[in-house]
């Protein structure tokens, strides 16, 4: 590949370096002349137990970016078909959930004082998960701070599968990935070499074939927080809807009105003297103070970053979406580099868009 050689490099390096055994690369940018698409592959799919050379079809384990591709889009949609609102409580349609005063807002901005997991998830079934999740106590006072969690969004999965009378993942695959053409993206993946390892295990095992995540695994590999794989054309095509006010190639996914509330931010914490925030969006991280979207990306955009190594970010102003997938935790979790490279790298693209805006390697 001719153009981009400096991008390239960097690339390159960050494999030389170990931030990822390999990644995978999506910049699309919209001009007057359409959407511009660049892909880029770089190192290997798996060190471990044997090396495979990594290319763009890999598929990888997406994590916590499940939260917003996936969970948050079905309740957008289920929103948009009159059956909830954001201030609606949980026990409404969880009457099981033991925390009255919760709505589906507070569990969206990640305010409703729940704490991040459920201790002991990686020992339990399904059954004794979904008990623990009903019946946990808050670790913090609702609304009295952004506490990230994962218990919240594994609720918001079970409340879109009792409204819906729809699995999480049939819901979502017919009303957001079968209309954007996401032919690889789902929960629960059957056995593929394209499919991309995780973590090496204390039993000598590597994680793969299955989400590394333990609750979700846990659950059947459907979860509300984790367990989406996909590949990084297929989220150049949902990046390519929101940058479209809800549109691909002709079919309306969602309307402009639900874009426009997923770039409205709902809750912001201030940080020392700074005057960049920690802001949220509904389910989405909007630009804030350290983001994973780097220095020069608009204050319009969202975001969200995955355990395993995958980021994504879309800026409304600058027209351009970002995806990375890697598998970073592969052999170890321990392995955290890829936190200030993303940012980097962001940088980068956000002050080269002229040379991606040309597009270089179009589906």
């Amino acid at each position: 590949m001719k153009k981009n050689n400096e991008f390239i490099k960097l690339l390159d390096k960050a494999v030389e370096d170990k931030v990822f055994p390999g990644a995978n690369l999506g910049i699309i940018v919209k001009t007057d002349d359409g959407y511009k698409r660049n892909f880029f592959s770089v190192g290997n799919r798996s060190n471990i137990p044997e090396v495979e050379k990594n290319d763009i079809d890999t598929i990888y384990d997406m994590a916590s970016c499940s939260k917003v591709l996936s969970t948050t889009s079905c309740l957008f949609k289920l929103l948009e078909m009159g059956k909830i609102r954001l201030y609606d409580y949980i026990y409404l349609y969880l009457p099981e959930f033991k925390n009255k005063d919760i709505t589906i807002w507070d569990l969206m901005t990640h305010t409703s004082g729940l704490p991040e997991g459920l201790n002991g998830c990686w020992t339990m079934n399904r059954d004794e998960i979904i008990n623990g999740i009903m019946n946990i106590d808050k670790k913090y006072e609702k609304n009295s701070g952004i506490h990230y969690s994962d218990v919240g969004y594994a609720t918001l999965g079970f409340l879109v599968e009792k409204v819906s009378g729809m699995s999480l993942d049939k819901f979502a695959n017919k009303y957001i990935f079968e209309p954007l053409d996401m032919i690889d993206t789902g929960y629960n993946p059957k056995k593929n070499s394209r499919i991309a390892p995780t973590e090496l295990r204390d039993n000598g095992k590597v994680d793969r074939y299955y989400v590394h995540d333990e609750m979700a695994h846990n659950l059947g590999g459907v979860a509300g927080h984790a367990g989406l794989f996909s590949t990084v054309k297929d989220i150049s095509h949902f990046i390519e809807m929101i940058l479209n006010d809800g549109v691909y190639k002709g079919r309306k996914i969602f309307d402009k009105k639900t874009i426009d509330l997923m770039y409205t931010p709902q809750v912001e914490e201030r940080i020392g003297v700074g005057i960049e925030t920690d802001r949220r969006a509904l389910g989405w991280i909007v630009k804030g103070k350290n983001s994973s979207c780097g220095d020069y990306a608009s204050k319009n955009t969202i975001l969200h970053t995955g355990f395993t190594g995958t980021n994504v970010f879309i800026d409304r102003d600058n027209k351009v979406g970002f995806v990375m997938l890697s598998n970073r935790v592969h052999p170890t979790r321990q392995n955290t580099l890829v936190i200030p490279f993303r940012s980097r790298l962001a940088n980068y693209v956000m002050t080269h868009l002229e040379e991606f805006s040309k597009g270089d390697n179009n589906e």
